[in-house]
Protein backbone atom coordinates (compact mmCIF):
# COMPACT_ATOMS: atom_id res chain seq x y z
CA UNK A 1 0.00 0.00 0.00
CA UNK A 2 1.28 3.38 -0.63
CA UNK A 3 2.33 5.77 1.91
CA UNK A 4 -0.04 8.39 2.98
CA UNK A 5 1.53 11.90 1.48
CA UNK A 6 0.75 13.54 4.07
CA UNK A 7 3.15 11.17 6.86
CA UNK A 8 6.78 12.45 7.56
CA UNK A 9 8.37 9.28 6.82
CA UNK A 10 12.45 8.27 7.41
CA UNK A 11 13.62 7.68 4.15
CA UNK A 12 16.01 5.24 4.82
CA UNK A 13 13.95 3.00 7.38
CA UNK A 14 10.84 2.51 5.02
CA UNK A 15 13.55 0.86 2.16
CA UNK A 16 16.13 -0.64 3.70
CA UNK A 17 14.10 -3.91 4.50
CA UNK A 18 12.75 -4.10 1.02
CA UNK A 19 13.46 -7.24 -1.51
CA UNK A 20 12.31 -4.91 -4.58
CA UNK A 21 14.60 -2.36 -5.94
CA UNK A 22 13.65 1.33 -4.65
CA UNK A 23 14.89 4.57 -5.85
CA UNK A 24 13.65 8.02 -4.38
CA UNK A 25 14.41 11.09 -6.13
CA UNK A 26 13.79 15.04 -6.05
CA UNK A 27 10.59 14.94 -9.15
CA UNK A 28 11.71 18.84 -9.57
CA UNK A 29 15.24 18.43 -10.18
CA UNK A 30 15.68 14.67 -10.69
CA UNK A 31 18.31 14.24 -8.55
CA UNK A 32 18.38 10.46 -6.52
CA UNK A 33 18.09 11.06 -3.03
CA UNK A 34 18.00 7.57 -1.58
CA UNK A 35 18.32 3.94 -3.37
CA UNK A 36 18.62 0.52 -1.17
CA UNK A 37 20.70 -2.45 -1.66
CA UNK A 38 18.62 -4.11 -4.29
CA UNK A 39 18.89 -1.26 -6.51
CA UNK A 40 22.52 -1.25 -6.48
CA UNK A 41 22.14 -5.19 -7.69
CA UNK A 42 19.45 -4.30 -10.19
CA UNK A 43 21.48 -0.85 -11.67
CA UNK A 44 25.21 -2.50 -11.39
CA UNK A 45 25.85 0.82 -9.63
CA UNK A 46 26.55 0.99 -6.27
CA UNK A 47 25.08 3.29 -4.19
CA UNK A 48 27.30 6.07 -3.85
CA UNK A 49 27.28 6.52 -7.46
CA UNK A 50 23.87 6.21 -8.00
CA UNK A 51 22.79 9.03 -5.44
CA UNK A 52 25.18 11.04 -7.42
CA UNK A 53 22.76 10.30 -10.77
CA UNK A 54 19.58 11.65 -11.73
CA UNK A 55 16.16 9.43 -12.10
CA UNK A 56 16.28 10.08 -16.26
CA UNK A 57 20.00 8.38 -16.37
CA UNK A 58 18.72 4.62 -15.64
CA UNK A 59 16.56 5.03 -18.70
CA UNK A 60 17.94 5.25 -22.32
CA UNK A 61 20.02 8.34 -22.90
CA UNK A 62 18.25 8.85 -26.52
CA UNK A 63 14.93 9.51 -25.17
CA UNK A 64 15.11 11.32 -22.16
CA UNK A 65 12.37 13.71 -22.94
CA UNK A 66 9.72 11.03 -23.45
CA UNK A 67 10.78 9.61 -20.37
CA UNK A 68 10.67 13.01 -18.43
CA UNK A 69 7.18 13.72 -19.76
CA UNK A 70 5.98 9.97 -18.91
CA UNK A 71 7.62 10.70 -15.23
CA UNK A 72 5.55 14.04 -15.35
CA UNK A 73 2.27 12.79 -15.85
CA UNK A 74 2.39 10.24 -13.33
CA UNK A 75 4.04 12.41 -11.05
CA UNK A 76 1.06 14.74 -11.55
CA UNK A 77 -1.43 11.46 -11.07
CA UNK A 78 0.17 9.71 -8.64
CA UNK A 79 0.00 6.75 -7.32
CA UNK A 80 0.88 4.97 -10.41
CA UNK A 81 1.58 2.19 -11.93
CA UNK A 82 4.40 2.75 -15.38
CA UNK A 83 5.20 -0.23 -17.35
CA UNK A 84 4.93 1.45 -20.61
CA UNK A 85 4.09 4.46 -22.67
CA UNK A 86 0.55 5.51 -24.29
CA UNK A 87 1.59 3.48 -27.77
CA UNK A 88 1.98 0.26 -25.61
CA UNK A 89 5.77 0.31 -26.12
CA UNK A 90 7.81 -0.86 -22.87
CA UNK A 91 9.14 1.15 -20.40
CA UNK A 92 12.94 0.57 -20.11
CA UNK A 93 15.66 0.80 -17.55
CA UNK A 94 19.65 0.67 -18.78
CA UNK A 95 22.60 -0.95 -16.02
CA UNK A 96 25.79 -0.05 -15.64
CA UNK A 97 26.17 -3.29 -18.23
CA UNK A 98 24.12 -1.35 -21.23
CA UNK A 99 21.63 -4.02 -20.57
CA UNK A 100 18.40 -2.62 -21.81
CA UNK A 101 15.42 -4.00 -19.35
CA UNK A 102 11.65 -4.02 -18.86
CA UNK A 103 10.50 -2.53 -16.29
CA UNK A 104 7.17 -2.02 -14.00
CA UNK A 105 7.55 1.41 -11.90
CA UNK A 106 5.35 1.44 -8.57
CA UNK A 107 5.31 5.27 -8.05
CA UNK A 108 4.31 7.70 -5.32
CA UNK A 109 4.76 10.79 -3.64
CA UNK A 110 5.98 11.03 0.06
CA UNK A 111 6.77 13.49 2.07
CA UNK A 112 10.09 13.93 4.05
CA UNK A 113 11.09 15.76 7.31
CA UNK A 114 13.94 16.72 5.71
CA UNK A 115 13.06 17.97 2.24
CA UNK A 116 10.57 21.05 1.52
CA UNK A 117 8.91 19.13 -0.94
CA UNK A 118 7.42 15.83 -1.72
CA UNK A 119 9.79 13.39 -3.20
CA UNK A 120 9.26 10.64 -6.00
CA UNK A 121 9.53 6.96 -4.66
CA UNK A 122 10.10 4.28 -7.50
CA UNK A 123 9.49 0.53 -6.79
CA UNK A 124 11.38 -0.89 -9.90
CA UNK A 125 10.42 -4.68 -10.90
CA UNK A 126 11.27 -6.50 -13.73
CA UNK A 127 9.29 -7.89 -16.32
CA UNK A 128 11.11 -9.60 -18.66
CA UNK A 129 9.09 -12.83 -18.15
CA UNK A 130 6.26 -11.39 -18.36
CA UNK A 131 6.67 -9.26 -21.17
CA UNK A 132 8.05 -13.10 -22.59
CA UNK A 133 4.88 -14.68 -21.66
CA UNK A 134 2.46 -12.11 -23.41
CA UNK A 135 4.75 -12.42 -26.91
CA UNK A 136 3.85 -16.43 -26.55
CA UNK A 137 0.79 -16.02 -25.85
CA UNK A 138 0.00 -13.87 -28.52
CA UNK A 139 2.08 -16.19 -30.89
CA UNK A 140 -0.09 -19.66 -29.67
CA UNK A 141 -2.88 -17.46 -29.88
CA UNK A 142 -2.64 -16.51 -33.29
CA UNK A 143 -1.87 -20.06 -33.92
CA UNK A 144 -5.09 -20.92 -32.16
CA UNK A 145 -7.16 -18.47 -34.59
CA UNK A 146 -5.58 -20.07 -37.40
CA UNK A 147 -6.52 -23.53 -36.54
CA UNK A 148 -9.74 -22.66 -34.56
CA UNK A 149 -10.66 -20.82 -38.35
CA UNK A 150 -10.23 -24.09 -40.46
CA UNK A 151 -11.60 -26.43 -37.76
CA UNK A 152 -15.21 -23.81 -38.12
CA UNK A 153 -15.41 -23.69 -41.75
CA UNK A 154 -13.55 -26.75 -42.80
CA UNK A 155 -14.50 -29.42 -40.19
CA UNK A 156 -18.34 -28.70 -38.99
CA UNK A 157 -20.25 -28.80 -41.73
CA UNK A 158 -18.78 -32.49 -42.91
CA UNK A 159 -19.17 -33.52 -39.05
CA UNK A 160 -22.67 -32.32 -39.33
CA UNK A 161 -23.21 -34.16 -42.35
CA UNK A 162 -21.41 -37.84 -41.11
CA UNK A 163 -23.59 -37.16 -37.64
CA UNK A 164 -27.10 -36.64 -39.94
CA UNK A 165 -26.14 -40.03 -42.12
CA UNK A 166 -25.40 -42.27 -39.31
CA UNK A 167 -28.86 -41.40 -37.98
CA UNK A 168 -30.70 -41.93 -40.84
CA UNK A 169 -28.04 -45.27 -41.18
CA UNK A 170 -29.39 -46.50 -37.52
CA UNK A 171 -32.61 -45.90 -38.43
CA UNK A 172 -32.59 -47.68 -41.62
CA UNK A 173 -30.91 -50.79 -40.38
CA UNK A 174 -29.13 -52.44 -37.15
CA UNK A 175 -25.62 -53.07 -36.69
CA UNK A 176 -22.77 -53.05 -34.06
CA UNK A 177 -20.76 -50.52 -35.78
CA UNK A 178 -23.57 -47.42 -35.40
CA UNK A 179 -23.22 -46.87 -31.67
CA UNK A 180 -19.47 -46.78 -31.75
CA UNK A 181 -19.58 -44.29 -34.87
CA UNK A 182 -22.43 -42.07 -33.26
CA UNK A 183 -19.49 -42.11 -29.78
CA UNK A 184 -16.61 -41.06 -31.82
CA UNK A 185 -18.32 -38.34 -33.98
CA UNK A 186 -19.74 -36.97 -30.58
CA UNK A 187 -16.22 -37.09 -29.60
CA UNK A 188 -14.78 -34.99 -32.54
CA UNK A 189 -17.77 -32.21 -32.45
CA UNK A 190 -16.49 -31.88 -28.56
CA UNK A 191 -13.01 -31.50 -29.96
CA UNK A 192 -14.08 -28.74 -32.28
CA UNK A 193 -15.86 -27.03 -29.65
CA UNK A 194 -13.29 -27.14 -27.35
CA UNK A 195 -10.97 -26.03 -29.76
CA UNK A 196 -12.99 -22.57 -30.45
CA UNK A 197 -13.78 -22.21 -27.00
CA UNK A 198 -9.86 -22.48 -26.34
CA UNK A 199 -9.41 -19.77 -28.66
CA UNK A 200 -11.93 -17.07 -28.36
CA UNK A 201 -10.86 -16.91 -24.13
CA UNK A 202 -7.11 -16.56 -25.60
CA UNK A 203 -8.50 -12.81 -26.83
CA UNK A 204 -8.92 -9.95 -24.84
CA UNK A 205 -11.92 -10.12 -21.99
CA UNK A 206 -15.21 -8.71 -22.29
CA UNK A 207 -16.90 -6.08 -20.12
CA UNK A 208 -15.60 -6.29 -16.33
CA UNK A 209 -18.12 -6.49 -13.87
CA UNK A 210 -18.30 -7.90 -9.99
CA UNK A 211 -18.92 -11.37 -10.12
CA UNK A 212 -20.17 -13.85 -7.26
CA UNK A 213 -17.54 -16.58 -7.64
CA UNK A 214 -19.71 -18.49 -5.02
CA UNK A 215 -22.81 -18.02 -7.13
CA UNK A 216 -21.30 -18.85 -10.70
CA UNK A 217 -19.45 -21.84 -9.04
CA UNK A 218 -22.52 -23.11 -7.58
CA UNK A 219 -24.40 -22.71 -11.00
CA UNK A 220 -21.55 -24.96 -12.51
CA UNK A 221 -21.68 -27.46 -9.21
CA UNK A 222 -25.39 -28.24 -10.64
CA UNK A 223 -24.28 -28.81 -14.24
CA UNK A 224 -20.97 -30.74 -13.41
CA UNK A 225 -21.37 -32.66 -9.99
CA UNK A 226 -22.75 -35.87 -8.86
CA UNK A 227 -25.03 -36.56 -5.97
CA UNK A 228 -21.97 -37.47 -3.49
CA UNK A 229 -19.87 -34.89 -4.14
CA UNK A 230 -19.40 -31.99 -1.60
CA UNK A 231 -19.06 -28.14 -2.17
CA UNK A 232 -17.59 -26.27 0.25
CA UNK A 233 -17.15 -22.27 0.26
CA UNK A 234 -15.45 -21.53 2.51
CA UNK A 235 -15.43 -17.17 1.75
CA UNK A 236 -18.30 -15.16 -0.12
CA UNK A 237 -15.90 -13.93 -2.85
CA UNK A 238 -16.62 -11.40 -5.31
CA UNK A 239 -14.10 -10.22 -8.21
CA UNK A 240 -14.25 -7.98 -11.24
CA UNK A 241 -14.08 -10.06 -14.07
CA UNK A 242 -15.57 -11.29 -17.06
CA UNK A 243 -18.55 -13.22 -15.77
CA UNK A 244 -18.26 -15.78 -18.73
CA UNK A 245 -15.19 -16.40 -18.44
CA UNK A 246 -15.17 -17.20 -14.78
CA UNK A 247 -17.98 -19.61 -15.76
CA UNK A 248 -15.52 -21.54 -17.62
CA UNK A 249 -13.12 -21.31 -14.95
CA UNK A 250 -15.22 -22.97 -12.25
CA UNK A 251 -17.41 -25.61 -14.75
CA UNK A 252 -14.05 -26.84 -16.00
CA UNK A 253 -12.26 -26.91 -12.44
CA UNK A 254 -15.07 -28.77 -11.13
CA UNK A 255 -15.04 -31.15 -14.08
CA UNK A 256 -11.33 -31.78 -13.46
CA UNK A 257 -12.30 -32.66 -9.65
CA UNK A 258 -15.01 -34.89 -10.53
CA UNK A 259 -13.28 -36.66 -13.43
CA UNK A 260 -9.93 -37.43 -11.71
CA UNK A 261 -11.08 -37.16 -7.84
CA UNK A 262 -13.95 -39.97 -8.11
CA UNK A 263 -17.89 -39.26 -7.42
CA UNK A 264 -17.31 -38.23 -3.85
CA UNK A 265 -14.65 -35.63 -4.40
CA UNK A 266 -14.96 -32.49 -2.13
CA UNK A 267 -14.29 -29.18 -3.21
CA UNK A 268 -12.96 -26.07 -1.88
CA UNK A 269 -13.68 -22.67 -2.63
CA UNK A 270 -11.95 -19.82 -0.82
CA UNK A 271 -9.87 -16.52 -0.49
CA UNK A 272 -6.21 -16.68 0.58
CA UNK A 273 -5.21 -12.88 0.46
CA UNK A 274 -6.34 -9.64 -0.87
CA UNK A 275 -5.59 -10.44 -4.42
CA UNK A 276 -5.60 -14.36 -4.69
CA UNK A 277 -8.83 -16.90 -4.66
CA UNK A 278 -7.61 -20.82 -4.98
CA UNK A 279 -9.97 -24.01 -5.69
CA UNK A 280 -9.35 -26.99 -4.11
CA UNK A 281 -10.42 -30.83 -3.91
CA UNK A 282 -9.21 -34.28 -2.25
CA UNK A 283 -8.53 -36.16 -4.90
CA UNK A 284 -5.74 -37.88 -5.59
CA UNK A 285 -3.66 -34.50 -6.51
CA UNK A 286 -1.41 -33.50 -9.85
CA UNK A 287 2.28 -35.02 -9.08
CA UNK A 288 5.07 -32.23 -9.12
CA UNK A 289 7.13 -33.11 -12.52
CA UNK A 290 3.63 -32.77 -14.99
CA UNK A 291 2.20 -29.80 -13.20
CA UNK A 292 3.11 -27.56 -16.43
CA UNK A 293 2.47 -29.58 -18.63
CA UNK A 294 -1.29 -29.89 -17.88
CA UNK A 295 -2.06 -26.70 -19.08
CA UNK A 296 -0.97 -27.66 -22.61
CA UNK A 297 -3.75 -27.97 -25.05
CA UNK A 298 -4.28 -31.50 -25.92
CA UNK A 299 -2.93 -33.16 -22.53
CA UNK A 300 -4.64 -35.60 -20.32
CA UNK A 301 -3.97 -38.13 -18.19
CA UNK A 302 -7.49 -39.51 -18.49
CA UNK A 303 -7.65 -41.86 -21.62
CA UNK A 304 -11.29 -40.37 -22.74
CA UNK A 305 -9.88 -36.78 -21.78
CA UNK A 306 -9.57 -34.27 -24.38
CA UNK A 307 -6.94 -32.40 -22.77
CA UNK A 308 -8.25 -28.75 -23.16
CA UNK A 309 -10.08 -28.29 -19.93
CA UNK A 310 -7.06 -26.70 -17.90
CA UNK A 311 -5.75 -25.25 -21.04
CA UNK A 312 -8.70 -22.87 -21.12
CA UNK A 313 -8.18 -22.02 -17.31
CA UNK A 314 -4.73 -20.98 -18.14
CA UNK A 315 -6.11 -19.08 -21.58
CA UNK A 316 -8.63 -17.31 -19.37
CA UNK A 317 -6.29 -16.52 -16.19
CA UNK A 318 -3.92 -14.91 -19.11
CA UNK A 319 -7.08 -12.97 -20.60
CA UNK A 320 -7.68 -11.50 -17.31
CA UNK A 321 -3.54 -11.08 -16.52
CA UNK A 322 -4.06 -13.07 -13.21
CA UNK A 323 -1.07 -15.62 -12.36
CA UNK A 324 -2.31 -19.36 -11.75
CA UNK A 325 -0.21 -21.26 -9.71
CA UNK A 326 -0.87 -25.51 -9.72
CA UNK A 327 0.03 -26.68 -5.76
CA UNK A 328 -1.27 -29.66 -3.91
CA UNK A 329 -4.00 -28.95 -1.36
CA UNK A 330 -3.90 -29.87 2.77
CA UNK A 331 -5.57 -32.90 1.74
CA UNK A 332 -3.45 -33.93 -1.25
CA UNK A 333 -5.30 -33.43 -4.07
CA UNK A 334 -5.18 -30.07 -6.91
CA UNK A 335 -4.95 -26.41 -5.55
CA UNK A 336 -5.41 -23.92 -8.25
CA UNK A 337 -3.94 -20.54 -6.73
CA UNK A 338 -4.94 -17.14 -9.14
CA UNK A 339 -3.47 -13.97 -7.72
CA UNK A 340 -3.23 -10.57 -8.55
CA UNK A 341 -7.72 -10.90 -8.57
CA UNK A 342 -9.27 -7.58 -8.17
CA UNK A 343 -11.66 -8.99 -4.95
CA UNK A 344 -14.21 -6.56 -3.80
Amino acid sequence: MSPDPGDDLNIQGLIESSPDSIVIANPETGEIVEVNQAAEEFFGYTQEELRSMDILALHPTNERERYEDLFKTHFEQQPAVISQFDDGSPVFVVTADGDRIPVEINAWAIDDAEQDQPLFHGVFRDVSERLRRQRELQRQNEQLDEFASVISHDLRNPLAVAQGRTTLLDQECESEHTEPLQTALSRMEEIVENTLLLARNGQRVGEMEPVNVVSTISKGWEMVATSAATLEAEDDITIRADPDRVRHICENLLRNAVEHGGDDVTFWIGQADDQTIYFADDGPGIPEDVRDAVFDPGYSSASDGTGFGLAIVQRVADAHRWDIELTESEFGGARFEFTGVEIQ
